[in-house]
């Protein structure tokens, strides 16, 4: 979407902007607002980036400062963006830069999708999983069709079932490197996470779940103070 104008205030820019995301469900969209001029440059190379995983949010502050993202906007008053029109954003369900009081560097937000509000697919990364997971198992689909040797004995269901957890096993794998563990993309599947339905004798669906690992976008430090005074024998 576009950036603000020489005319606006940011309290206009932002009812114009809720006005464009205001109960819409549109799945597998992702809206960029050009505040800077190359905001959606810079998502995108941030989700190209190749030493991350597609399972990593683009919030990742370890992933570095943003690059190239243009000079800060003003409205018609001069106000530079304010961190408080980049969190109502976000909460508008759009994809917008992000800062952190005391922390040098301007960084990136959730990858907020614009599906249902029910749907598993609110922010990018669970998107881009799924498809992955879904391009692995649709080549070993394809080698099966008319395939007898797939049927709905148990021996051929159990076999079947294991070829297609390959992949995800695969993406379940975690890589260690210079003594970090660097997680897999997804939790190491298990049994039940793969279904096949036969639904007539030539029909057959085929169930997958996959389940991301836990990621922290919301850290809280509480600190009690103990001023009690231990005596040491």
């Amino acid at each position: 979407t576009a950036g603000i104008t020489a005319e606006q205030t940011w309290s206009e820019y932002l009812a114009q902007q809720k006005a464009i995301t205001k109960d819409l469900a549109a799945p597998r969209v992702l809206v960029v607002p050009q505040l800077h001029g190359n905001d959606l440059g810079v998502l995108a190379g941030r989700l190209a980036n190749a030493a991350v995983s597609i399972a990593d949010s683009p919030m990742r502050v370890a992933s570095g400062a943003v690059l190239a993202l243009g000079s800060v906007p003003k409205d018609k008053e001069g106000l530079p963006l304010p961190s408080a029109v980049r969190s109502e954003l976000d909460k508008a369900r759009f994809s917008v830069s992000q800062t952190y009081p005391d922390y040098p560097g301007v960084f990136w937000g959730d990858g907020n999708m614009l599906d249902a509000p029910a749907s598993d697919f609110q922010v990018v990364e669970y998107l881009r999983l799924a498809d992955k997971a879904a391009r692995q198992v649709r080549p070993l689909l394809i080698l099966r069709v008319a395939d007898r040797r797939l049927n709905n004995t148990a021996n051929s269901m159990a076999a079947a079932i294991s070829a297609f957890m390959k992949p995800l096993r695969v993406m379940a794998k975690s890589t260690t490197f210079a003594g970090q563990v660097f997680p897999g993309e997804i939790e190491s599947p298990k049994d039940g996470d793969i279904q096949l339905v036969w639904h007539t004798k030539t029909k057959v669906e085929v169930y997958i779940k996959i389940k991301p690992l836990n990621c922290p976008k919301d850290l809280t430090a509480n600190i009690a103070l103990d001023l009690s005074n231990d005596d040491s024998e």
